[in-house]
């Protein structure tokens, strides 16, 4: 199987998912599936095929046991957004044990050393973003840092060790996989490259 043809067949198991995580109450992002396949390409695209197949067998074991990891995604990040709900439906959530936490945080911390980094290039770029950091999160717009350990954490420890070996992969060749992702996702808008992106942004802001 080709990566395309992973990176497909992984979001084709993550998108009833993904309409199932409030029931019958959809938000209007939960009908928009062309939507829901850019951003989702432009993260699956960047890992290495160990790390997809991995996923994939995640989803697939999910799905077979009745688990919806897209909304356990979304009771994660209901700590940080909403701990009084959170309080109420993390029952729902199997327990992390350390060794997930652990790698969960070895990845966070890289791409929070990326991410900063990369705002730091592309500033208008970022201020169309998420806030980085949950401590800056306001009228409940999730954080990146929210919503990147919320995802995380419904990974298996196998598929996080290896989602960690890959971003180190690539950083050790000088690629950052925050930027590779967040430049796949303005490309699927229509830009030739983040500068592009960036240009048309600042552009946009001026009075």
């Amino acid at each position: 199987m080709d990566k395309e043809t992973l990176v497909k067949s992984i979001i084709e198991l993550e998108w009833p998912m993904f309409r199932d995580v409030n029931g019958d109450e959809r938000a209007d992002c939960q009908e928009n599936e062309p939507m829901f396949v850019k951003m989702r390409s432009a993260q699956f695209s960047v890992w290495d095929e160990q790390t997809l197949l991995s996923y994939r067998d995640d989803l697939i074991a999910a799905k077979k046991a009745g688990r919806n990891l897209l909304r356990d995604k979304y009771i994660n990040m209901m700590a940080s957004t909403d701990p009084e709900l959170y309080a109420r439906m993390k029952r729902e959530l199997p327990e992390p044990g350390e060794k997930k936490l652990e790698l969960t945080e070895s990845i966070w911390r890289i791409l929070l050393r990326q991410t900063v980094l990369l705002r730091s290039r592309y500033p208008e770029v970022g201020r169309l973003g998420r806030p980085l950091l949950a401590s800056d999160e306001r009228d409940g717009w999730a954080s990146v840092e929210t919503y990147e350990k919320g995802e995380l954490l419904t990974y298996s420890e196998k598929t996080l060790a290896l989602l960690l070996q890959c971003i180190r992969g690539m950083e050790a060749e000088g690629v950052s996989f925050a930027e590779r992702v967040q430049e796949n996702g303005v490309m699927s808008e229509g830009y030739a490259s983040l500068e592009e992106a960036e240009r048309d942004a600042a552009r946009r802001r001026r009075p």
